[in-house]
């Protein structure tokens, strides 16, 4: 019986590692904004066919509904990826790339007041994560929030000046970019 337990534990992690690797694999080829490459529809599909020959309870688990939303969510069926991103952050709200996801995706829905509630709550439940602070900003951008996307720029940058780099080539800052405080912010000053 023991044996039996292990080696279903086994398969149940193995399931996961393999459908992890064909989701990493697939996003590689996905740009953002462009049909999704049939070679990474192929990979995301294996992934989604891998999940979903996890038994209950682990199908259901925040693990496992992370990549089915990742999977999802670059195959640009956002509203099944939502659904599945919402059931991780349920379980485990400190799952950032279940609020990324999500907010990508109702970004893309054109549905951006959400994608900003979304990446707000997903402040509350992870409040030092840069990347929710830089993502927000972008969103806010594009909604014409400029003071609210300049202080969560601002506090991204504070954590990890990569993100100062990132601005320069960021078309969701296009709104603001002439904007004396943006151009403050994302200038190092001497």
């Amino acid at each position: 019986m023991t044996t039996k337990i292990a080696m279903t534990s086994l398969r149940r992690k193995s399931i996961l590692q393999q459908a992890s690797g064909y989701v990493e694999l697939g996003e590689l080829l996905v740009e953002a904004d462009k049909p999704t490459p049939l070679a990474a529809q192929k990979l995301l599909l294996r992934a989604l066919e891998l999940l979903n020959q996890l038994p209950e309870p682990t199908r259901s688990k925040p693990t496992a509904k992370l990549l089915e939303g990742e999977a999802l969510r670059s195959l640009g069926r956002w509203q099944p990826a939502i659904d599945s991103l919402w059931l991780v952050v349920q379980e485990a709200p400190h799952q950032t790339q279940a609020w990324l996801g999500m907010g990508w995706c109702l970004k893309r829905l054109g549905r951006l007041n959400e994608a900003i509630a979304i990446l707000e709550q997903g402040l509350v439940a992870s409040p030092k994560q840069p990347i929710l602070h830089y993502n927000l900003a972008c969103y806010c951008s594009l909604g014409g929030s400029v003071q609210t996307a300049i202080d969560h720029l601002t506090q991204a940058i504070a954590v990890d000046v990569r993100f100062r780099d990132l601005t320069a080539v960021e078309r969701d800052f296009d709104p603001i970019r002439t904007d004396p405080r943006f151009v403050q912010a994302t200038h190092l000053t001497a």
